[in-house]
């Protein structure tokens, strides 16, 4: 007899973050919130420190209206930190930062950058942080992005499943990447350099269970863009064990989806969520622009 399939619960915590200098409106049960109250360009110390905060709570935030340029797009995002390595794209001219993702209305292509549940660049020593995207123009319907929380994947996991995960490590590379890219447009990613590209191929294990440098929070560290290996596994043991992970944390229940509005950000943190950009928007022109913070050695 074939057993009916349950939905997750029991563990959603995406209860608005208790600010006092802005309201928090979640976008789904499982991550994910609205910021209303503030602009980003215009941020105290302290205001920013909630923020942060809020952001380690909810793993994705967005906020309405802001309109960044270019110099405030990058000045907001350094108060994270340092910047991180982008391995793909080239900053606009005058903020080497500020990467354009542009994908034009006559462009067709079965391959979007930032296509596929990933975090971004895992296959680096040090893997970005926060990362934060603002939109300039959207289509009148499509190109949402959509986020999954693997740190509630990880709690809704079993005890022994858990316990089996801890100490492995998983192979990140962009070699799969980089072949569909070049397959989908005849063009290779652009690299510094070929050293710059061996690396990125041959990539980095991971601790396949991250903690969270800032709340102690465990979460799962695999994608289906990046992850190609289980270190001192088989092929034929780790790639069931990738599927089945991947399959766990993309489930609708541990996820949000945001529809673009011109003018908005988002952020979010890679250490705890992975992304998907819908490429479902032939005929209609998107314009975003990314900045991607560094981050640490996962452990």
């Amino acid at each position: 007899m074939r057993e009916v399939r349950l939905s997750p619960s029991g563990a959603f915590d995406n209860v608005p973050y208790p600010s006092a200098h802005f309201e928090v409106r979640p976008l789904s049960a499982a991550m994910g919130a609205e910021i209303v109250g503030l602009r980003l360009a215009d941020l105290t110390d302290e205001v920013f420190a909630d923020l942060e905060r809020a952001l380690w709570h909810h793993k994705m935030l967005y906020l309405r209206g802001q309109n960044l340029s270019h110099a405030e797009h990058e000045t907001f995002a350094a108060r994270f930190g340092e910047f991180g390595q982008d391995a793909y794209t080239h900053g606009v001219p005058g903020h080497t930062n500020v990467q354009p993702l542009i994908k034009e209305a006559d462009t067709r292509s079965k391959s979007l950058f930032g296509s596929g549940w990933h975090v971004d660049s895992p296959f680096l020593p040090v893997p970005p942080g926060v990362t934060i995207l603002r939109s300039v123009e959207i289509p009148p319907y499509g190109g949402d992005t959509a986020w999954a929380n693997t740190a509630l994947a990880f709690r809704m996991l079993s005890p022994a499943m858990q316990q089996m995960l801890r100490g492995l490590k998983v192979r990140m590379s962009a070699r799969n990447n980089v072949y569909t890219q070049k397959q989908a447009d005849g063009k290779e990613l652009s690299f510094a350099n070929e050293a710059e590209r061996a690396a990125a191929i041959e990539g980095m294990a991971h601790p396949l269970i991250r903690t969270h440098p800032f709340t102690g929070e465990e979460s799962l560290f695999i994608d289906e863009v990046y992850a190609v290996a289980i270190d001192g596994m088989t092929e034929a043991e780790s790639r069931p064990l990738i599927d089945f992970l991947i399959a766990h944390i993309t489930q609708h229940a541990f996820t949000c989806r945001l529809r673009w509005e011109v003018g908005m950000v988002a952020m979010w943190d890679n250490r705890a969520c992975l992304h998907l950009a819908a490429n479902d928007y032939d005929g209609f022109r998107r314009e975003m622009y990314r900045v991607t913070m560094a981050g640490e050695v996962p452990v």
